[in-house]
């Protein structure tokens, strides 16, 4: 089924109407899937020994969420349909067919600059009417509702043209891509393997959820991408206030499914990246790192380090090859820094200053000041809003699911500069896989480096 084809509302003002007065079969649905949810997990423990507080636990946490559970199958069927449908019709092929002016190359390029520049300006026309709503709550009227409706059409125009040629963007960011692995030698009698697969879909969104003494991630559920916010506000609130748990719920770019959902609305350095990101995941699934992700937090961090790593390596490759104005310039490696006038603060750089909180929210835990760790990332969130860096949320769960990768500022794990320092060892992105993929501990890691660094690697 594709998805993008999907019949979109002609405004967004029946669509809200409609959904008040649909608002009784929602919730009535919520209603039945709690009762069958209590019923199966009433079934499933009969002739069983007594649940664990864990199963009762996980139990309690699914019910703040009933009803927006994702259905990861359904969507993979759909998905596999469509691209097989793809491989056998192969629409990119018509692109050839236009003659040498420009070359074939060049009109796969232009055809996914134009694809990505829509869909920016969706997103865009999209936070628009959000921003138009968040300023008239309630129903609106009036000018606003002229303006909302205008910019819908707008939206939906743009998104006829998506779905006329997303499958072909897909085919071609996927040989893109492909052919940078099989340089890096990650192939299979001159093929990527596994094939390179995604589509763009809005991906589920992620329930997390930590202990509050601790920062680690002790479960989590994806859920439908159309749970809205007041929605996922008391979802979070119950799971916090009835299970003295940190929940977070977050949207995320993409999903190592296969093929892998990766959204449109981001820019195409970010879209290349994240395809390369996803589509390792995928491979480490073959081997011992990728089958051990859920095994403990830490190697949970490695598949998420290694992801980032090469997906980031990989996108930039593609990027330089069929995209090189897109390339960002090089910074210097030691820039002379201006001395600040007395009148000038100091710029507030958002990586700093997220680890730095995270550093110290560590420390506070591990004195077991938990209510001042969590009245100091309040505060903290709120000084990341005051320059400009909306955090809806920032607690234990936050930094459980944002410091799984090892690369990221709300990472306090080494890890990801042991990661990093392996790549910058390795002859290649293919070699640092290769060398990876085997890896079932940290201490692996460790051994790794201490083995090139032997060897007199630079």
């Amino acid at each position: 089924m594709n998805q993008t084809q999907e019949r979109a509302p002609q405004s967004i003002i029946r669509p809200y109407a409609a959904g008040a007065r649909r608002g009784l079969t929602r919730e009535a649905a919520a209603r039945l899937a709690s009762i069958g949810l209590v019923l199966f997990i009433a079934l499933f423990f009969v002739g069983r020994a007594t649940p664990t507080p864990v199963d009762l636990r996980n139990a309690a946490i699914n019910m703040a969420v009933a009803g927006y559970g994702f259905d990861l199958l359904g969507w993979e069927v759909r998905a596999l349909s469509e691209k097989l449908g793809a491989a056998i019709n192969r629409p990119s092929l018509a692109l050839s067919a236009k003659g040498e002016t420009p070359t074939p190359i060049e009109l796969e390029t232009q055809t996914v600059r134009a694809y990505m520049d829509r869909a920016q300006r969706m997103g865009a026309l999209e936070g628009e009417i959000n921003r138009i709503l968040a300023e008239n709550p309630g129903e609106i009227q009036g000018e606003a509702a002229a303006r909302v409706q205008a910019l819908q059409a707008q939206i939906d125009a743009l998104r006829s043209q998506q779905a006329a040629t997303r499958v072909t963007v897909e085919r071609i960011i996927e040989r893109q891509v492909s052919r940078e692995l099989v340089d890096a030698g990650v192939d299979i009698a001159g093929h990527a393997f596994p094939p390179v697969q995604f589509t763009f879909s809005e991906p589920p969104k992620k329930l997390v959820v930590s202990p509050r003494d601790r920062i680690a991630i002790i479960y989590y559920r994806m859920l439908k991408p159309t749970i809205d916010l007041p929605k996922i506000e008391e979802a979070e609130n119950q799971i916090d206030s009835e299970r003295n748990l940190s929940a977070y719920i977050t949207r995320i770019g993409g999903l190592g499914a296969y093929p892998s959902m990766v959204v449109d609305r981001a820019s195409l350095p970010w879209v290349l990246s994240t395809v390369a990101h996803e589509w390792t995941h995928n491979y480490l699934t073959l081997f011992p790192l990728g089958i051990r992700y859920n095994a403990s937090p830490r190697l949970t961090t490695m598949n998420e380090t290694v992801a980032d790593i090469v997906g980031d390596e990989v996108g930039e490759q593609v990027l330089r090859r069929y995209y090189p104005d897109l390339v960002p310039p090089k910074e210097a490696e030691n820039p002379v820094q201006e001395p600040l006038n007395d009148e000038e603060e100091p710029v507030f750089d958002f990586a700093t200053e997220m680890h730095k909180t995270r550093l110290r929210v560590d420390e506070l835990l591990a004195a077991g000041k938990v209510e001042e760790a969590e009245a100091y990332m309040e505060a903290r969130r709120q000084e990341f809003v005051a320059h400009g860096y909306p955090l809806r949320v920032l607690n234990q769960a936050y930094f459980a699911f944002h410091g799984s990768y090892g690369t990221s500022p709300a990472s306090s794990d080494p890890l990801g500069p042991k990661l990093e320092r392996l790549r910058a060892l390795s002859p290649s992105v293919g070699a640092f896989l290769k060398t990876v993929r085997g890896f079932t501990s940290p201490e692996d890691v460790d051994a790794a480096l201490e083995a090139l660094e032997a060897a007199g690697t630079p």
